[in-house]
């Protein structure tokens, strides 16, 4: 084995000194045998005396002294010891130089070049040798000269090796030639002659040789562990029976004193626990005595010493300080401050002052999560969601009751559930409801969730006795603020904003043709080449993997992160993260939200966001820890087209519906008080609109001007019936509720399936009542069900007087926020635009940097009463038409006469827009599919419209 370095001597050979008088001459080989492994095997046997050759005499011999350990060809030759008078040549030279060269090869000190010119003369003598057998010397047979071609190609005569004098202790010492490979000793520079290649390892003769060094532990050195000269762990037969005893009382010698460490170790993790135990029950009493001071007196010296002993900070960040006071006098509160900036803070310390529970309301079931598993460990916290069994809400709900939760987190839709809402009483109070991401309650936001309607001051206080209300963003514009001072009745006075953009944040923008590209040689340059954490963004969930791989393969490791991906997975790409494991995350907007890393050094928006409110939150999780941090955004005309093509894509059409109003109050089945449910998926396809659209609507019908119905829960109406005990017949005769589902069942594959919530209406009970009654039959064993088919749930109120004018009323709300996420989108596109093409580089601008043009454009747009950026310096827009588009239309509707399109369905198919009765599994196959993209929506559309009834007018005669 090689040695790393060259200044240990390895090169010294192990191998008393040969006979130095040449063999018989052999012929050379007739081909030239590679070089085999460098490896050698070290064995055990003592050296076998030598008959020196002729040199002054040592300094001061020692005949008692053991003979340096040598490598024993001898015994590897004869390894039984048999008694062999002479040792019989190979038959064929070729072998036995293959075999002496594979000898050679393996020394440290072999060198390929100095081989060519070296002294071969002795190899056979290295391989075979003179070996003692049985006390007898065997003699070597006479060998032949061999003679190898050089580098060149041309034969040299083999030079005769020579002594080296190592001068440790007065002894002659032979060494391996480095250079030619022969034993003993190295050829002078002088005698290699003036054409000769010296190894650049090469030692000269006069330099003192010492012996390898034994290694100093066991991790130094190569990865495999040598035994070299004896040091190390003496090699022994793992099957030997002479060693089982001793190997034994060495076991139990080393079992008792692990029992005695592990006995010392247990009594340090006792006493550890005990400590642990008392300082715990220390800090808790500190943190009651506090918490009673400040609900007694909420000074700011109070609630910083509360904060010290509960978070561990000295000091409270800007607007925090303000907000916990107003929530701690009861007073609803708006705060706005930018993302990392500590808003949880503003319920949690609240939340341990006040008697009552805290609620807080979250839009997604990561980000609870998340938010529970920071809480402070002195404030105990409790989360109730849908993906929960029954007996981890249970006990959510006993903790509850028991006073054991000061905070607890629920999605937006737990409010449609009456059992939830039973909860809170008398004896149970909240003392402050927290709605995080508030901006979603606004239509006019740039993530408004139909579920978030239903949250009103006027239904909170009715239903749950809430009286303050702390409602949190981190992006908000004056009109979205507005929306939402007026829906939670929060008073102007109590508004509390801070900046939105970061001063150390640094803002790049250029324009890319080639965004892979553009990226790769992002990643690759300084300063994102040192960087150990960047989130690349993008807009799609093919595009994400796509980033993904793209960098993996270009040797930037790299996750993808999006809602397809399984939750499981999803959540160890994130730990991962954060614990700086993997460098990059290629994700879409759904990472990032509550995500507890200050130290993400870049962000990189692959895809432009879809408004400046986007774009704020996503750049705001670049240095939170106050670190100088990179935002780059590639802008892309291809991107912007298809993002403006998907800002259409909720839209409806008030024919769709009007069609959807006549389906939710039609059937004399829907009488006050019984419980009506729509099937999510078949009415989506139906009526060609998303399934948030259609919660929308049913939102709008409860808490517009008149209420016309109350929502429900979300049902699995579909229920699949087993009987396994006893037969249907004999069971309904025993009970009411089997017979009314015999009643109101098919019979499909032996089992029984019926629709919930019509069974419900027939016995006269709640669906609610109905699954208890089925999970009854199903503990005593009798009968087993499935459910499937979610859909909406709801009773009716009143039946509309007119339907014209309340389907003319909603799809004009709805298009106006379709309008506004329009609008959204083209702010952002300005803002991007402006600073690529139309900034001059003034302020601090310079290059594709430019923080201060973007913040100053912020700054206004949400400063501004109307969402939208007067902005005349774009020059790019959509084209308004096409020559060919009424033609293409007109082919496209002669090709699917069999199908009913809308003008909205035709101008989506155009724009490849999938939609849930047009899919686009099934129409992208169409050659006009996504044709017409660079053109405006509304002019296809309007197109769309004049060729269908030109259609239906031939279609007519």
């Amino acid at each position: 084995m090689e040695s790393d370095t060259d200044s240990d001597a390895s090169h010294i050979s192990a191998t008393p000194p040969r006979n130095t008088n040449p063999g018989p001459d052999h012929p050379k080989p007739k081909f030239r045998v590679s070089s085999p492994s460098k490896e050698r095997s070290k064995s055990k046997s003592k050296p076998v005396p030598r008959n020196p050759p002729k040199s002054k005499p040592r300094s001061n011999p020692k005949p008692s002294d053991p003979p340096p350990p040598v490598f024993p060809f001898a015994e590897l030759c004869n390894p039984h010891g048999l008694s062999v008078v002479n040792l019989r040549r190979p038959a064929e030279p070729n072998r036995a130089a293959s075999f002496s060269r594979l000898v050679l090869s393996r020394r440290p000190s072999f060198d390929p070049f100095e081989f060519e010119n070296g002294d071969q003369s002795k190899l056979c003598d290295e391989v075979v040798g003179s070996s003692t057998v049985g006390g007898t010397v065997l003699k070597e047979p006479a060998k032949s000269k061999r003679v190898r071609p050089n580098l060149v190609g041309f034969d040299e005569p083999v030079q005769q090796p020579k002594r080296l004098d190592c001068g440790r202790e007065g002894k002659t010492r032979c060494c391996d030639d480095v250079v030619g490979g022969s034993i003993g000793g190295m050829v002078s520079l002088k005698e290699q002659g003036k054409g000769k290649r010296i190894h650049p390892n090469w030692v000269g003769i006069n330099v003192p040789v010492e012996l390898p060094k034994p290694l100093k532990c066991s991790r130094e050195g190569n990865f495999v562990r040598l035994n070299i000269n004896g040091h190390g762990r003496r090699f022994t037969f793992k099957n030997r029976r002479s060693s089982i005893s001793s190997r034994g009382h060495r076991w139990r010698r080393k079992l008792i004193a692990g029992k005695r460490e592990a006995q010392v170790a247990d009594d340090f993790v006792s006493d550890a626990l005990v400590e642990q135990r008392e300082s715990s029950s220390n800090s808790n009493q500190l943190i009651e005595e506090a918490m009673m001071v400040a609900r007694e007196d909420p000074s700011d010296e109070n609630l910083q010493r509360l904060l010290k002993l509960t978070h561990g900070y000295g000091s409270f960040r800007e607007g925090q300080l303000e907000a916990i006071k107003r929530v701690l006098a009861g007073e609803s509160t708006m705060l706005m401050l930018p993302t990392g900036a500590g808003k949880s803070l503003c319920y949690e310390l609240p939340a341990l002052i006040l008697p009552g529970v805290t609620l807080v309301v979250s839009p997604l079931m990561a980000l609870m999560v998340d938010q529970l598993r920071k809480l402070p460990s002195s404030i105990p916290g409790g989360l109730l969601s849908s993906t929960q069994t029954n007996d981890e809400a249970s006990e959510t709900l006993r903790r509850l009751h028991e006073g054991n939760v000061k905070v607890l987190f629920v999605s937006p839709e737990r409010f449609l559930s009456a059992d939830f809402l039973s909860i809170f009483g008398n004896e149970l109070s909240i003392s402050l409801l927290v709605i995080d991401e508030a901006h979603c309650i606004s239509e006019w936001s740039h993530n408004f969730r139909p579920s978030y309607l239903r949250l009103r001051a006027s239904i909170l206080q009715r239903k749950l006795g809430v009286q303050c209300i702390l409602a949190m963003t981190a992006t908000a514009t004056t009109q979205t603020f507005h929306d939402i001072m007026c829906a939670l009745e929060i008073p102007h006075a109590n508004v509390i904003k801070m900046c939105r953009v970061r001063e150390n944040l640094q803002l790049f923008v250029t324009m890319s043709e080639n965004r892979l590209k553009d990226l790769l040689i992002l990643m690759k340059t300084s300063p994102m080449v040192n960087m150990h954490s960047i989130i690349v963004y993008c807009k799609f969930q093919t595009e994400t993997d796509m980033v993904s791989k793209f960098l993996c393969d270009n040797n930037i490791p790299a996750k993808a992160y999006h809602s397809g991906i399984p939750a499981k997975n999803r959540v160890r790409t994130q730990e991962l993260f954060c614990s700086n494991k993997i460098r990059v995350v290629v994700a879409t907007v759904a990472f990032g939200m509550g995500l507890d890393k200050s130290d993400v050094q870049a962000v990189i928006h692959y895809s432009m966001p879809a408004s400046l409110e986007e774009y704020i939150q996503e750049t705001g999780r670049a240095g939170r820890d106050g670190k100088l941090s990179y935002c780059h955004l590639f802008l892309d005309i291809t991107t912007y087209h298809k993002l403006h093509s998907l800002s259409y894509s909720d839209g409806v059409d008030e024919y769709s519906v009007s069609k959807f109003l006549s389906q939710v109050f039609s059937s004399d089945v829907h009488l006050t008080g019984q419980t009506c449910s729509l099937v999510k998926e078949s009415m989506s396809r139906k009526f060609d609109m998303k399934e948030e659209v259609l919660l929308t609507i049913l939102t709008q019908l409860e808490i517009g001007d008149e209420q016309y119905l109350s929502l429900l829960p979300l049902l699995n109406v579909t229920c699949s019936l087993y009987f396994h005990k006893t037969t249907p017949a004999l069971l309904s005769d025993r009970d009411n509720l089997v017979a009314s589902i015999l009643k109101k069942s098919e019979i499909k594959d032996g089992h029984y399936t019926f629709d919930m919530p019509t069974v419900a209406n027939g016995v006269g009970i709640k669906t609610a009542n109905l699954l208890n009654k089925l999970q009854n039959l199903k503990s005593s064993g009798e009968v087993t069900y499935d459910l499937k088919d979610p859909a909406f749930c709801f009773t009716i109120v009143k039946k509309p007087d007119d339907f014209c004018s309340l389907s003319a009323n909603l799809t004009k709300r709805l298009a106006k926020v379709e309008s506004c996420k329009v609008q959204k989108l083209d702010t952002m596109f300005s803002v991007a635009w402006s600073a690529v093409k139309v900034c001059k580089g003034t302020d601090g601008c310079s290059n594709s940097l430019h923080s201060t043009c973007i913040q100053r454009r912020i700054l206004d747009y949400f400063s501004r009463r109307h969402d939208v950026l007067d902005d005349t310096n774009i020059s790019f827009k959509t084209a308004r038409s096409s020559p060919f588009l009424r033609a293409d239309i007109k082919v496209f509707l002669q090709s699917n006469s069999y199908t009913n399109f809308t003008p909205r369905a035709v101008a989506r198919i155009m724009h490849g827009i999938t939609s849930p009765a047009f899919p686009s599994s099934t129409w992208s196959k169409s050659h006009f599919w996504g044709r017409y993209v660079e053109v405006d929506f509304p002019v296809v559309m309007e197109a769309a419209k004049v060729e269908l009834m030109n259609f239906a007018g031939k279609c007519g005669h």
